[in-house]
This record gives C-alpha cells, sequence and structure tokens, in this order.
C-alpha cells in the first residue's frame, strides 16, 4: 500500500455530508503558503452498476471503457466538485475514475503525476484501501445514523470523525487545526506549549534562555519552533525578561520549588489540559516527535521519553492537568522530584534512542559545540 504523508482524505459517511466544503476550505488555507493539487478519486464497482451511488447515474462513470482513467479539470467555473477545488486555490485538480478491482494500480498512476513535494488534498472513500494518507478524515451529516458501503469499510482507519453541523456553522473540527509540517499533513494539537525557564544556569555561567543563537536569543528560537501550538507559556519568575517573546509568562505558584514548581503553575494557567513541557536549553525540537509524544497521551497522565538508560527525560513530555493534585501534595511535603512523581501517576514511557537533533545545553563546552555544528551544517 502506499504511503502519501503528504495527502490529506476526506471520506463522507453519505451525500451531501460537506466534504468537499471542507477540501475546499483547507485548500483555501493551505494555497497561499504551499502548492496544493486537488484530487477527485470515482471508484466503480460492478455490482452497483456502473455508477458508485447505484442505478444508470450521470453517465459518466459508465463511459469507463479502461481499467481507470485520469483527466485533469481546467474549468475553475463550473459547479463540478473538482472545478470548486480549483476556485478555492488548487494548483491542479485530477479525477481518477477507476474500477474497484483496478484501484491499487489506478491509485498509483495518479500519484506518480504528482509531485513528491506537493501536498495533496483527495476527496474519497475508496482510496484509503490503496494508500495510508498523512491524515484520513471522514465526515458525516450531524445526526446521521447510516454509514455507505464504501465508506464503511475503511471509517475504522479515521483519524477523526468530524460532523458537518451545516453551511453557516461548519464541522465539529476547526479547519484552522488542519497544518503542514514538514512536508506532511498533521492536526494542530489541543494542548499548550511551555518553556520552563527559571532556572539560575550555573554551570553555564549565563542565562542559558537569552543565549545567542546565530542572531536570536535561544528561547526565541524555541519559541518558534513550537508556533504550531494555539498557546504558548514561557515559565518564569522575573516576566520583564521575556516581554519581548509576546507570550503569557508565568511566574511560580510557590518560588524556590524548582521545575516541578513551573509544570504545575502554567498547567494550572493554561487554557488547555495538556501540557509539552520543555527546557530553554533544548535548541532544536521535532515537532513530528512532539505530536508523537502528545498522541500517546490517552488515559495516562504524564508522557515521558525514556532514554535506553532507563533515565526519563521529564523536560521533554507531555502532562495532563490532571498531575496537580499529586504534585502539590509533593512540594507541600518538600519533595519537588519529578521522577518521583511518575510513581505516583499514570506515566507512560516511550523508548528515547536520543536522534541527532536532540541537544541539551548545560555548560559552556556544550554551547560552543552546538554552535560549532550550526556553522558546519550551514555551510
Amino acid at each position: 500500500m502506499l504511503e502519501r504523508p503528504n495527502m490529506l482524505l476526506i471520506g463522507a459517511a453519505g451525500r451531501n455530508a460537506g466534504k468537499t466544503e471542507l477540501a475546499c476550505e483547507v485548500i483555501r488555507r493551505l494555497s497561499p503558503r504551499r502548492a496544493v493539487v486537488g484530487v477527485k478519486v470515482t471508484c466503480v464497482d460492478e455490482s452497483l452498476g456502473k455508477c458508485p451511488r447505484g442505478g444508470q447515474g450521470c453517465g459518466v462513470c459508465a463511459s469507463l471503457d479502461g481499467p481507470f482513467c485520469i483527466v485533469e479539470e481546467r474549468d475553475a467555473l463550473g459547479p463540478k466538485d473538482t472545478s470548486r477545488m480549483r476556485r478555492a486555490g488548487a494548483e491542479r485538480v485530477l479525477w481518477l475514475r477507476v474500477h474497484k478491482e483496478n484501484l491499487q494500480e489506478g491509485v498509483a498512476a495518479l500519484i506518480a503525476q504528482i509531485p513528491d513535494d506537493k501536498l495533496i488534498v483527495c476527496e474519497s472513500n475508496s482510496a484509503r484501501n490503496a494508500i495510508v494518507p498523512g491524515l484520513f478524515f471522514v465526515v458525516r451529516q450531524l445526526g446521521a445514523t447510516t454509514v455507505k458501503p464504501s465508506c464503511e469499510a475503511v471509517l475504522p482507519l479515521a483519524d477523526e470523525v468530524i460532523d458537518f453541523l451545516g453551511r453557516d456553522r461548519g464541522w465539529s473540527l476547526d479547519p484552522e487545526r488542519v497544518m503542514e509540517m514538514s512536508g506532511r499533513f498533521a492536526l494542530r494539537p489541543q494542548a499548550t506549549a511551555v518553556i520552563l525557564a527559571g532556572g539560575k544556569s550555573e554551570r553555564m555561567g549565563a542565562d542559558k534562555a537569552l543565549l545567542d543563537v546565530h542572531g536570536q536569543p535561544m528561547i526565541a528560537r524555541i519559541a518558534e519552533q513550537l508556533s504550531f501550538f494555539p498557546e504558548l507559556l514561557v515559565s518564569a519568575n522575573v516576566p520583564q525578561k521575556f516581554s519581548f517573546l509576546k507570550h503569557r509568562v508565568i511566574p511560580d505558584q510557590w518560588p524556590g520549588k524548582g521545575p516541578l514548581m513551573g509544570i504545575v503553575s502554567c498547567l494550572a494557567q493554561s487554557s488547555h489540559e495538556v501540557c509539552f513541557i520543555t527546557g530553554c536549553d533544548t535548541p532544536v525540537i521535532d515537532p513530528l516527535f512532539v505530536l508523537e509524544i502528545l498522541a500517546q497521551l490517552g488515559e495516562a497522565d504524564v508522557v515521558v521519553p525514556q532514554l535506553p538508560s532507563g533515565r526519563a527525560e521529564p523536560l521533554l513530555a507531555a502532562y495532563k492537568r490532571s498531575i496537580i493534585p499529586t504534585a502539590s501534595e509533593m512540594m507541600e511535603r518538600g519533595d519537588s522530584c519529578i521522577p518521583r512523581m511518575f510513581d505516583r501517576v499514570r506515566t507512560r514511557y516511550v523508548p528515547f534512542a536520543p536522534p541527532p537533533w536532540y541537544r541539551n545545553l548545560n555548560t559552556p563546552k556544550d554551547y560552543e559545540a552546538f554552535l560549532r555544528g550550526m556553522s558546519e551544517r550551514c555551510g
């Protein structure tokens, strides 16, 4: 089965479910920044007649002579779904009509016509049987109880089942959450990013958060990499120091309790139940790694990377607000050790063999080595 992380696939549970409207809305939002190719896949099942909806239909699919046919939509003014995608801003729009038994072959030929650096927004249920996209949505009318056969077969594979609330109200999932990241589709997390910047930086001998990295403070570099979050908080007890970031700075509720207090204080002030926590001394953060950590939460209170040595990395982890009572009780007793808290809450450890991007800068030697590495990569 083909894998195309640069594809958003949108299926529908029934007719008039708002599938094309959602595809067009995503294209409108992305096309000013990235080239988007619109795709429609129509799978013809001979057992239903030569119309995917059954019966005689309009005759277009009945005219399919070979195993499949790919045509490019050039009319941006017409009423067809493919024309609507052109009007929404798609650079090209392709329509694949394919017999069910030739689906794999037809989809492979379709994908071969689209360069890898293009984003793809595709309408289809059946295409999910031939391709693994970056995201797969199924749209349904609010309150609908029936599911058409082509959708029923792939419904368990959906990343999100979205209710269409009507043309004036949109969808249960805000299209603004759909984003492109490193050439693949992803959903903007419903979580807050937190940068802990209240440490003393004793081993570094200077405030790590403000160290210069190619002309900008290190904390600003980290904030940019986390800008896909809907909210970012900075944990620090001197708010004016970080006013240049234009993000809320949260002081500790009880000063002197260390990073655990920063985590609890930000969880209490965040707009979301979940916070991704990092320090101000990790200058490179892979957004896809962050999304994977968040995706692991489920019923856990904490998801934390665990190094091969067995040591956990608590400042590159996701925390739920549900840890606050346990963490607060520990700190009242004078215990601010984050790893000891992990034993008292629902903690999920994720194996973490440090990838090339991972750096933790604690000393001037660490900092200098990081800068040298950056200069070498930049040529």
